[in-house]
């Protein structure tokens, strides 16, 4: 048969199982906790957050020889119309120029420094683009921002029609501000 003196020695292992009120109780003070420290933790955060924007805008770019950043003998000054602000002044200037791509004649990779000049700060993206018979397309990636733009984070696309001297393009991306 059983054992008693072993079955009663497991039972002293094992304390009395509490009273339901008691275990609510103890249950619900960490739950109290949680709902006063949550809503703190939701404002902290939102402080924080960033707020990302997507941007649609038209730009008109010439070739010009006056006007350019100092020793520069020529640069694309612009202008853009855009949402979110994007509305003022542009420049790009190449550093980088490709050869053309033998299997795509009249093609020229390239990249440089471009700037937004926007009344409320400016953008300054690093711009890669390909320029082929009559059309560009290029990747903006913001790399600094002042004023408005401090800490933005982004990348636009940039596609459209060129002329000898004259870039007509549309924008497209994402702005995102701290």
């Amino acid at each position: 048969a059983c054992d008693r003196s072993r079955h009663e020695h497991a039972s002293h292992r094992h304390p009395p199982p509490p009273d339901r009120e008691t275990t609510m109780q103890s249950d619900i003070k960490p739950l109290r906790s949680m709902l006063l420290v949550l809503p703190l933790a939701f404002v902290a955060l939102s402080a924080q957050a960033t707020e990302c924007k997507s941007i649609h805008a038209d730009m008109l770019e010439m070739r010009v020889t006056e006007g350019c950043d100092a020793g520069e003998t020529f640069c694309f000054l612009g202008e853009v119309d855009g949402n979110h602000g994007i509305r003022g002044t542009t420049h790009f200037k190449a550093d980088a120029v490709g050869a053309t791509l033998p299997t795509s004649p009249g093609s020229l990779p390239y990249s440089g420094p471009f700037q937004y000049r926007l009344p409320t700060g400016t953008i300054s993206m690093r711009e890669t683009g390909m320029n082929v018979p009559n059309m560009v397309v290029a990747h903006q990636h913001i790399v600094e921002g002042t004023g408005e733009y401090a800490g933005a984070t982004g990348d636009f696309i940039v596609y459209g029609t060129r002329v000898p001297g004259i870039v007509t393009t549309q924008v497209t991306g994402t702005l995102c501000l701290p």
